[in-house]
């Protein structure tokens, strides 16, 4: 397989986008996180006294 430039900018490319979409993945997933307790508090049924 010959290297061309053609090929280098392509690779290029691949690897930002790649990078963007795991950038914004882990700070979606780190948002979730910080979240999670007031989640998690919601979820808690409350029941009378018997």
């Amino acid at each position: 397989m010959y290297i061309t430039p053609q090929l280098i900018q392509a690779e290029t490319a691949y690897k930002q986008e790649r990078t963007k979409r795991e950038f914004r993945a882990g700070t979606r997933r780190q948002r979730a996180e910080r979240h999670q307790p007031r989640y998690a508090r919601k979820t808690v049924h409350y029941t009378t006294a018997a």
